[in-house]
């Protein structure tokens, strides 16, 4: 009698995680996971960013094609760039960096409407080569293009200069890297 049993609790045991995944994919049950929520505000329709001709802060002539096929962490600055604009920006390198393999995927971009002081400029296109700054009229006229633009306001921008995605001032920016990082996981690339 013990061996009977012994072997039908083997079976039981082997067999019942068959059994759940077999109703689960079936038509009798309608269960499915909640999908994991955006950590930011979705803006859907997406925005293109459109054409531009612009110089950076650097005096380098920057154009829509210098954004193509890459995705875009963008602050908007209104104020001054101070502490916690410094801050951000060493986060906003800090999400890049946590990309790891996918992190040449990924291009940081400031826009200021105010014109930043050579020395600002420096502190924040040192921490990475992929920052590309626009202050005074040129930050202007790109912030102009985002929808709600709020100091302190973090933007995804898509391989295809789309804004996607919006977080407000103060947002936890843990939630943006995971957002980043599951666009990158699910952005299926083209072999060229």
């Amino acid at each position: 009698m013990k061996s009977k049993l012994t072997l039908i609790a083997l079976f039981a045991l082997f067999f019942t995680p068959m059994l759940i995944a077999v109703l689960l994919h079936s038509e009798w049950v309608d269960w499915r996971a909640a999908p994991e929520k955006a950590h930011g505000e979705l803006i859907t329709p997406v925005v293109p960013l459109g054409e531009f001709d612009h110089t950076d802060a650097g005096g380098t002539p920057r154009g829509l094609e210098d954004l193509l096929g890459r995705w875009h962490l963008v602050l908007f600055k209104r104020q001054p760039c101070s502490k916690d604009c410094f801050e951000t920006t060493a986060l906003m390198h800090n999400i890049r960096l946590a990309q790891d393999r996918r992190q040449d995927d990924v291009g940081l971009m400031m826009l200021s409407a105010r014109e930043l002081a050579p020395e600002t400029r420096r502190r924040i296109t040192d921490t990475d080569t992929a920052w590309l700054v626009f202050d005074g009229k040129a930050g202007q006229a790109l912030a102009g293009r985002l929808p709600e633009p709020v100091d302190g306001s973090l933007y995804i921008v898509d391989p295809e200069a789309n804004i996607m995605e919006r977080f407000g001032p103060g947002s936890d920016l843990n939630g943006v890297r995971k957002d980043l990082d599951r666009l990158l996981t699910w952005t299926v690339r083209e072999q060229q």
